[in-house]
């Protein structure tokens, strides 16, 4: 018994179990959608934090040789959350070539300075010390934590290991750590933290006009990341990007919700009809419709959000188990912030989604909604329409495109659901393509542990020779690969002027006009590197194009292009990501070794500069194009980017010998890194010039970074293509279902289930051509938009999503034609009479 027109919502909800379903599915993937871009967008943001306060320290300012005055006017800014200050109480000299800079630190400090423990702990005295890695060897080959050293005319504890730092073994100036909460303040550098509560833009330019101001630096990568930094910094067109992604979702969110409602109120339309007609008001009508919306709302949002930090969980696991022991642990972030806003846009968007249909369902006409016309309209007899459709497909595609015209409500419904979901995939692949652009990808390098680096450098001197200590390093046990790493040699190069880019165009100082064989032709910098076997071998998992064959590279004078290069834009003051020319496999390019360029220096003076055809000019063949740099070698930074072999890198310079600048080391197992180094040192003590770095602490935090990003992005990526499948098949589904009437009575004069699953499917594939045509356009306008926004970080140019829109159009079909399985399975076991007769 109802007492209350108020109990029919629950009812209808419990009677119709599987309607409420597939409802609340549409609103947990739409809020898991929302939640999951919220903690998508921090945690990309964490993880480059994270990465860039190892790198700089996490304070905002610093200020150098502080006065009394000025500490006390800082520390007692209210804004200010933490400070601490640290002396560099002069140099220790550890051998003939290294020397560490002694830092006398106070507890805050270390916590604000970008040190990082490898093992044991930071000191916590003057007695106690702290030492990078790769300095701890030129102190003592045996020493451990916990031991006494003697360093100058003192005696310490080495309590801890820091992490390796790529600039402090460039410079051969290692830091060692000590502590002292006493320190004089007076000629201290001083590091301030500004609290997360205040404006932090605001505070820092505050802070910045205390004291001295040519004796004042903000941490400009750290404020960067966090929001506050300058204009140039780009920052602005990333969170451009944000706002567009989002409110793409939002709308989507929205769209898809108020499919799901609207399906149901039409679902129902007899129903409310019988209430109309009992005295039912529209008030009435449109209540139960949004106590209906609240009742999903208030089980689905919560429900969203945890599938939301469960999608974020998967792929923290995902990061562990890809990146194993070669990476620095990341944590994702579940922002409680993030998780109230997605709740929030959560039950926001059900309301508006459901107020729609809430309103149509209050303005049913009784006796329309009663016989169930409502919703049929008649259309004109045509006797030429649909010929070509029905040549193709026979009398089934004539009906079906005839079924998709004859109700326009439900044909735009369905074809807005498809191009919902198409919008999403192309738009959402756009970004993943643009991120991975503008992000460093992962080559090479980044397995490369340590380096033997000449310093002494110079390939005409024969006193040092890394060639010749090649095979010993190969046959020290630890080692798994030894890599050749040669300098590039830099030429000028002749292109087809029919070569050149757009984007490059407008970049000064790239393409130069010159007149050469009697042709107007493009002149542009370049560089060529030689690469051994070895780095050969490796280049070839780069391959986009072509092929890395030795032999065939000597045979015809061979090259293989890097494809993406990076180029300053001084006009912008951004950086351009892309390739040089469209150049492709089977080119020739003309090229002269530059004198100038390639001179050592202070000899430059000495070489008479030659244009373009007064030396001598070899022709080399484009055989295959990479995607990056294998081994993050710089080139020429503003001109094509070219590696060969040996041989013929001396041919093209006209040397008889080649001599590397360095050697790039792989070890077997990074745990066994402490003898690895400790052999290779040994290989390499005898010769002064001779310096080993150790890049496995550096290469782990880089590598964190990059897997995070690109993790989070397909993973992303995939949580779209859930919920835009979801979409179109919980469409499809629910408009074969509302018409099952309709088919009983086409098969009841006739036409067989064959014949009706042959019209269903033709429907399905119109539904995902047109739905398709339109996503198309409207996903390639919103990826431009992306391009516009992210451009304002990077400049690259922008591709129309071609792959995308292929991918969209096939799914779309397979999924339609999933979709009409289930519901045509249920209309054959369905009797026709009753079917026909319901009413």
């Amino acid at each position: 018994m109802i007492s209350s027109y108020k109990e029919i919502t629950v009812r209808y909800l419990k009677s119709n179990k599987k309607r409420a379903l597939l409802t609340i599915i549409g609103i947990v993937l739409s809020v898991a959608l929302i939640s999951t871009i919220g903690l998508f967008f921090k945690g990309m943001q964490q993880v480059e934090l994270d990465n860039i306060r190892d790198n700089y320290g996490s304070f905002h300012v610093m200020y150098k040789d502080t006065t009394d005055k000025v500490f006390e006017q800082v520390v007692n800014n209210p804004k200010v959350s933490k400070y601490g200050y640290y002396k560099v109480d002069g140099e220790i000299k550890l051998n003939n070539n290294i020397i560490a800079d002694k830092l006398v630190t106070t507890n805050n400090a270390l916590d604000l300075l970008p040190f990082k423990i490898k093992e044991g702990r930071m000191p916590k005295n003057e007695q106690e010390i702290a030492v990078e890695r790769w300095a701890v060897s030129y102190i003592s080959k045996s020493v451990t934590v916990g031991d006494k050293i003697n360093l100058g005319d003192k005696e310490y504890t080495l309590v801890g290991i820091l992490e390796d730092s790529y600039s402090t073994q460039d410079g051969n100036k290692a830091r060692i750590i000590t502590k002292n909460d006493n320190l004089s303040k007076e000629d201290s550098i001083l590091l301030v933290q500004v609290k997360s509560s205040t404006n932090l833009r605001k505070a820092v330019n505050e802070l910045t006009k205390i004291g001295n101001e040519k004796k004042v630096s903000e941490n400009g990568p750290v404020l960067r990341l966090e929001g506050a930094g300058t204009k140039e910094g780009g920052l602005d067109g990333l969170l451009l990007a944000v706002i567009i992604i989002v409110s793409i979702v939002v709308v989507c969110t929205v769209a898809v919700i108020y499919n799901s409602f609207q399906i149901g109120v039409v679902e129902r339309m007899k129903e409310f009809g019988l209430l109309r007609a009992v005295g039912t008001t529209p008030k009435q009508i449109r209540f139960i419709v949004l106590k209906e919306a609240t009742i999903l709302a208030f089980i689905a949002v919560p429900i969203g959000l945890i599938f939301g930090l469960i999608a974020i969980t998967i792929l923290y696991f995902v990061f562990t188990i890809i990146g194993k022991e070669s990476v620095i642990p990341t944590k994702l972030v579940a922002s409680p912030t993030i998780l109230i806003a997605s709740f929030i846009v959560g039950v926001i968007s059900v309301y508006i989604s459901a107020l729609l249909p809430a309103i149509f369902a209050g303005r049913i006409s009784p006796l329309l909604a009663i016989s169930s016309r409502n919703s049929i309209t008649k259309g004109k007899i045509k006797k030429t329409e649909n010929r070509i459709i029905k040549k193709l497909f026979g009398f089934e595609g004539a009906m079906a495109a005839k079924n998709i015209k004859r109700n326009r409500k439900r044909y735009r419904i369905t074809v807005f659901s498809i191009v919902i979901s198409i919008v999403l995939f192309i738009t959402f692949s756009s970004f993943m393509d643009m991120t991975l652009t503008v992000t460093n990808e992962p080559n090479e390098s980044r397995d490369i542990h340590f380096t033997i680096y000449n310093n002494d450098y110079d390939e005409n001197k024969t006193n040092t020779s890394l060639n010749s200590m090649t095979e010993d390093v190969k046959n020290l046990n630890p080692v798994k690969d030894v890599y050749k790493n040669y300098r590039y040699y830099q030429f000028k190069a002749v292109i087809d002027s029919s070569k050149e880019l757009k984007e490059v165009k407008n970049i000064e100082n790239i393409y130069k006009s010159i007149n050469y064989n009697g042709k107007n032709q493009t002149l542009v910098y370049s560089s060529v590197q030689p690469f051994d076997d070895k780095s050969l071998e490796a280049s070839k998992k780069y391959l986009v194009e072509g092929s890395i064959d030795k032999e065939k590279l000597e045979k015809e004078n061979g090259v293989i292009l890097i494809k993406k290069d990076q180029i300053d834009n001084e006009a912008t003051k951004k950086k351009y990501l892309g390739p040089i020319a469209n150049i492709k496999v089977g080119d020739q390019i003309s090229i002269q070794y530059d004198e100038i360029a390639n001179a050592s220096n202070g000899s430059e003076a000495e070489v008479k500069q030659k244009e373009f055809g007064e030396g001598k000019v070899i022709t080399v063949k484009v055989m295959g194009i990479v995607s990056v740099d294998p081994f993050d070698n710089s080139g020429n930074p503003s001109g094509l980017k070219l590696i060969t072999t040996e041989a013929l890198a001396k041919k093209l310079i006209e040397k008889d010998k080649l001599e590397p600048t360095s050697l790039l080391i792989k070890i077997k197992d990074i745990k066994a890194d402490k003898t690895a180094a400790e052999q290779i040192e040994n290989l390499t003590k005898s010769n002064n010039s001779l310096h080993v770095y150790n890049q496995i602490d550096d290469n782990k935090r880089e590598k964190a970074s990059t897997l995070m990003i690109q993790i989070l992005i397909y993973g992303f990526i995939t949580v779209i293509s859930l919920i835009s499948s979801v979409n179109i098949i919980n469409t499809i589904t629910t408009n074969i279902i509302l018409r099952k009437r309709e088919f009983a009575a086409l098969k009841s004069i006739g036409l067989t289930q064959k014949g009706l699953k042959k019209m269903i499917v033709l429907e399905g594939i119109l539904y995902a051509v047109a739905g398709t045509i339109y996503g198309c356009i409207i996903g390639c306008g919103l990826s431009y938009l992306l391009y516009k926004a992210i451009g304002g970080v990077r400049e690259f140019a922008w591709k129309v999503p071609i792959g995308a829109m292929v991918i969209s159009f096939v799914a779309s079909l397979i999924i339609g034609y999933l979709s009409v399985l289930s519901p045509l399975s249920r209309i054959r076991k369905t009797n026709l009479i009753e079917a026909i007769r319901e009413e």
